[in-house]
């Protein structure tokens, strides 16, 4: 998510909001990425996702800093909850609503929340729900078409169950990091990427879907438990297979692959390219001016780019992959929409990220009946915290 400084420019395929989930409605309870987007893709193809966050424990992605040029846009304490860029990546196209789950009146809304749902989306280390007087067999059998999704870091069970999951330690766990570096057998890692989590988003959505289809009208519900250690491990099947097969231990390759190598190689203005042969001299040439000239030459060659360059990029705002949207504090965004097109359209960017709780009186109130006087008193005696 960045802030926009100048008119995108036009979308030869217009994006527009899909109702292939219309009358699917999710509950989220969940913090960083994994379980978000999970929550962020569902919402895009039409369904109506809610998300439960808790003031005593707020989602990560509203209480880290947010960056330098965000600040001015609002009173540093709005800024704080609604200005870090990944929030609006994770969490577009949703409702918020807080509610104390500590609380006997914000455990009950809850599980009418959830009677009132087809998908629970949650990423917390296994027992949270057990804390609470709750457990996922408890739901299902109050709940008997709910599709259970526990995107967990190592699993509902095992050793590593209750340590905690983060991006570059689950990617390691996994040996992703251990295959990126240089031939010389050192590790460089892509830590940076957080492979971990956007890789098991779209797992979870994947299992989500097709949970849904196996449903029927009286029952159906699943408990869906998602390691996104696994789910990495996944990623490095062929690795895996080798290593089966030849007892060759995988390890980092540099620029080497399966078919031949690709250099990267530094260029005159500080930028990279990829190229098959790097000629003589390509250090003393600008990254654009050696592609050309490669390209001109019947080579491959391609520049790195930088995330401004992709933003930035023709052929990407084309195809509509950056979506202008309204937040309410922070004014015009631009985020990634969900890469995917779908009948010839790309799915439409409902809304911006929401605000914290904007959303509680009217969930409460419209969907599980509330009345305006329990309201105010559940809003007094702290439910909605």
């Amino acid at each position: 998510m960045v802030r926009v400084t100048k008119q995108l420019c036009e979308i030869s395929t217009p994006p527009r909001p899909l109702d292939w989930l219309s009358g699917i409605r999710v509950v989220e309870v969940s913090t960083g990425v994994a379980g978000p987007l999970t929550g962020r893709i569902l919402a895009e193809l039409g369904a109506d996702v809610i998300k439960v966050e808790s003031r005593a424990k707020l989602d990560v992605n509203r209480v880290r800093v947010p960056r330098e040029e965000m600040s001015g846009l609002a009173d540093p304490e709005t800024l704080q909850l609604e200005g870090f860029g990944l929030l609006h990546e994770a969490s577009a196209s949703k409702r918020s609503v807080t509610l104390n789950l500590k609380t006997e009146a914000g455990r009950e809304l809850f599980l009418h929340l959830l009677s009132e749902a087809d998908v629970f989306v949650q990423n917390f280390a296994p027992g949270w729900l057990e804390r609470l007087g709750l457990s996922v067999d408890d739901l299902l059998h109050q709940c008997p078409r709910l599709v259970v999704l526990s995107a967990t870091g190592y699993g509902q069970d095992g050793p590593l169950c209750q340590q905690r999951a983060y991006a570059p330690i689950m990617s390691s766990l996994a040996g992703l990091e251990g295959v990126i570096g240089y031939e010389d057998g050192a590790v460089v890692g892509a830590s940076a990427t957080a492979m971990a989590d956007l890789n098991c988003s779209f797992y979870g959505a994947y299992l989500v879907l097709a949970a849904l289809n196996g449903r029927t009208e009286t029952g159906g519900g699943r408990h869906l438990d998602l390691s996104q250690t696994e789910a990495c491990v996944a990623l490095l099947g062929e690795a895996m297979v080798e290593y089966a097969t030849t007892g060759k231990v995988p390890g980092p390759t540099g620029n080497s692959g399966p078919t031949g190598s690709r250099e990267v190689v530094p260029c005159k203005d500080g930028r990279w390219a990829v190229v098959d042969d790097a000629p003589e001299g390509s250090e003393l040439l600008d990254r654009d001016e050696l592609v050309t000239r490669l390209h001109s030459a019947g080579s491959v060659a391609t520049p790195v780019l930088t995330p401004q360059e992709v933003l930035q990029d023709p052929g990407f705002r084309d195809r509509g992959l950056f979506q202008q949207v309204d937040h309410p504090v922070l004014g015009e965004l631009t985020t990634t929409s969900i890469p995917w097109h779908l009948d010839g359209s790309v799915p439409g960017v409902r809304s911006s990220s929401p605000l914290l709780g904007v959303d509680t009186e009217d969930v409460m109130t419209r969907l599980l009946g509330v009345t305006s006087e329990e309201f105010d008193r559940l809003t007094t005696e702290g439910a909605f915290h």
